[in-house]
């Protein structure tokens, strides 16, 4: 799924599906419905707000090993406590230090939390369900065991099956039973993100300080633009230089003769500067995307378009409110030149980003037709008088 997010024809568009097929669907069939959209409308609220932060908070000066542990910290944590604290509030439920508690397996702690409920003694939760140590009860002995000892997670279907054998014999508990397979479940989900985040933070540890400090307010936003700009204080040359070149391409503005000549000269330049400042090329979807400009610019369009596209890949999840900029322009300069592909992958985009270009746009087929609406607005995004004055090949876009 994301190889065909990064790279394929993928409509960023059917998270809703996705959400309902991989969360809600399973969690429905194998526990309950209301858990099950729960679960899902947690996950939609956290990837609404991610894209909001995505939107709108550059990065360009952060490596991904730099900003993942703050929005593990800072972003994801304050979610999974909120998570957890309201199902706390809302069923029974084991104790949430303890199921957050680095010496304890989550998994063990929930088993243990309903042996106490149904005064079962400790550890004895398999022999109990299954007295038997021989056939079935001998395979659902060792699953409870290898659970507990965290050599095994239960999926959803051993969840299932045990949810059914102990409703079985706790006729009188099903409240408590149907909320013990909702918290199985969250432990479960709590030892892949703690496995997951375990190269950048302490996930558990940061989920845990949440809960006791009553989920206090931080602006995520804040903290990793101060981060991205003490980063990008050693790079004062290459952004000064980068902010140069920004200004003399310019789409709008008239240009000189000479103009041409020289910029080529300054984005070379530009290029040597970010190889010496910017070794692991976190900023080269910005020299990426002035590639374009002056491509288009010179009229050499096929150029620029590869420019274009690797600058709206380079700048995703990065760049802040700059890659709308460049999304934008890549997307026209596609539709300009008619590479419907590209406009439909760049489209899908386009649209998680908020932009709108026609009426309907949002609902219509990347067709042909829609295509050859867009292309005006290409020569309004770079009129004429913003081009190179030096003698260049006119504009050819497909009719």
């Amino acid at each position: 799924m994301d190889k065909l997010a990064r790279e394929g024809d993928f409509d960023w568009q059917l998270l809703t599906q996705l959400r309902d097929e991989l969360l809600e669907a399973p969690l429905s069939s194998r526990s309950n419905a209301q858990f099950a959209r729960f679960v899902a409308s947690a996950v939609e609220a956290l990837q609404e707000n991610y894209m909001q932060l995505i939107k709108t908070i550059a990065l360009d000066a952060l490596t991904r090993e730099q900003a993942l542990p703050v929005l593990a910290e800072h972003f994801l944590a304050p979610y999974l406590g909120s998570f957890l604290l309201q199902m706390h509030k809302a069923i029974p439920s084991p104790s949430l230090p303890q199921l957050l508690d680095e010496q304890h397996h989550p998994v063990e702690v929930t088993l243990a939390w309903l042996e106490r409920e149904l005064e079962i003694a400790p550890n004895h939760l398999g022999q109990y369900l299954y007295p038997d140590a021989s056939g079935e009860n001998k395979n659902g002995r060792e699953a409870i065991r290898r659970w507990r000892q965290g050599e095994q997670l239960p999926d959803l279907q051993s969840i299932a099956l045990l949810h059914q054998k102990l409703q079985a014999q706790f006729m009188a508990r099903p409240l408590l039973l149907r909320a013990f397979t909702e918290w199985l479940i969250v432990a479960r989900a709590l030892v892949v993100f703690e496995s997951a985040a375990l190269s950048y933070v302490r996930l558990r540890h940061c989920i845990l300080q949440q809960v006791l400090s009553d989920l206090p307010i931080i602006d995520i936003g804040v903290m990793l633009s101060t981060l991205n700009i003490q980063a990008a204080e050693h790079k004062r040359e290459l952004v000064e230089s980068g902010l140069l070149l920004f200004e003399q391409l310019k789409r709008t503005t008239e240009k000189s003769l000479g103009d041409q000549a020289r910029t080529r000269f300054a984005l070379d330049q530009f290029r040597l500067l970010l190889g010496h400042h910017d070794p692991d090329g976190i900023s080269t979807y910005y020299l990426e995307w002035l590639e374009g400009r002056w491509h288009v610019l010179a009229g050499q369009l096929e150029t620029a378009l590869l420019h274009f596209e690797k600058a709206a890949d380079l700048a995703l999840y990065r760049s802040g409110q700059t890659q709308k900029d460049i999304l934008r322009e890549a997307l026209l300069l596609a539709a300009y030149l008619g590479k419907r592909p590209l406009y439909k992958r760049l489209k899908h985009r386009a649209l998680v980003m908020g932009l709108s270009y026609l009426p309907g746009w949002e609902e219509s087929v990347a067709s042909d037709h829609e295509l050859k609406l867009i292309r005006d607005n290409f020569t309004v995004k770079f009129p004429e008088r913003g081009r190179f004055v030096d003698p260049v090949p006119e504009f050819s876009a497909l009719h």
